[in-house]
C-alpha cells in the first residue's frame, strides 16, 4: 500500500527520493505528507501521547533529511524510515525511564553540524506543521473490526503483548507494512515475524473472546 497516488509505484518512489536527495524542496515536501499520517499513527499507538509522538516523527524527518543523500536501496524506503522512528522512539521511552526529563528534540540539535542545515530546519518546520494537524490518528482496519465500545478492550489486550508482538502488530495494521517490510524493519526474519505476528493476533482474540464472555 503506498501512501499517495504520485508515489503509487515503486519508481516513482525512487525518483521522488532522488529528487529530494538532491534537494528539490517539492520532492521533500511530497515525501513528508505522504509518510507523516502512517509514521505519527504507529508511533501514537506505541507511547499513546500525542506530543511525543509529534516529537520523534519531526526527529525521524530530520534524521532522513540527513541522511538520504546516501540512501541508495531502491525499494527498501518504508522499512528505513519506520526503523529510524521505532528506534527513535524506543531510545527516548528507555531515556525518560532512567531520568524522568524532556527530551530536546530542536531541529537544530536533531540535525547536528551537518551542512546545508538551512534545508533540513526549513523540512522540519513544514513537517511538523503537517504533524500537527492529525492529532489522534483515524482507526485502523484492526479497529475498524471491533465495535466502538470494545477499543478499550482491544487496546487492553494489545498491551499484554511482548514489546516485539505489539511492533508487529502496530507495523502491520496502523503503518499498512507487509510481513516481509516487517522483517526488515526489525531486522529479523521473514519466517519468525511471520510465525509472532500469527500468534499475536491469536492471543488478541482469546483476549477480546474473554472479555466478551465476561461481558
Amino acid at each position: 500500500m503506498m501512501p499517495m497516488q504520485t508515489l503509487a509505484k515503486e519508481n516513482d518512489l525512487d525518483q521522488t527520493l532522488a529528487d529530494a536527495a538532491a534537494g528539490d524542496g517539492s520532492a521533500w515536501e511530497q515525501l513528508v505528507r505522504a509518510y507523516t499520517p502512517r509514521v505519527y499513527g504507529l508511533l501514537f499507538r506505541q507511547c499513546r501521547d500525542q506530543e511525543l509522538s509529534e516529537e520523534i516523527t519531526q526527529a525521524a524527518f530530520v534524521k532522513v533529511v540527513t541522511k538520504l543523500k546516501d540512501y541508495d536501496e531502491r525499494g527498501r524506503f518504508e522499512p528505513w524510515l519506520f526503523r529510524i522512528a521505532m528506534n527513535r522512539l524506543r531510545d527516548e521511552m528507555r531515556r525518560r525511564k532512567r531520568h524522568a526529563v524532556p527530551m530536546d528534540m530542536s531541529p537544530g540539535a536533531a540535525a547536528g553540524s551537518s551542512s546545508g542545515a538551512s534545508s533540513p530546519s526549513q523540512w522540519a518546520a513544514a513537517q511538523g506543521k503537517v504533524v500537527r494537524q492529525h492529532g489522534e490518528p483515524d482507526r485502523t482496519p484492526l479497529e475498524e473490526m471491533t465495535h466502538v465500545e470494545q477499543l478499550d478492550a482491544v487496546k487492553q489486550a494489545v498491551e499484554q503483548l511482548s514489546e516485539t508482538d505489539r511492533e508487529i502488530v502496530h507495523l502491520r495494521h496502523t503503518a499498512g507494512l507487509t510481513f516481509a517490510q516487517i522483517a526488515e524493519t526489525l531486522e529479523q526474519p521473514l519466517g519468525t515475524v511471520l510465525a509472532r505476528g500469527h500468534r499475536a493476533l491469536a492471543k488478541l482474540r482469546k483476549l477480546l473472546e474473554g472479555e466478551e464472555l465476561e461481558n
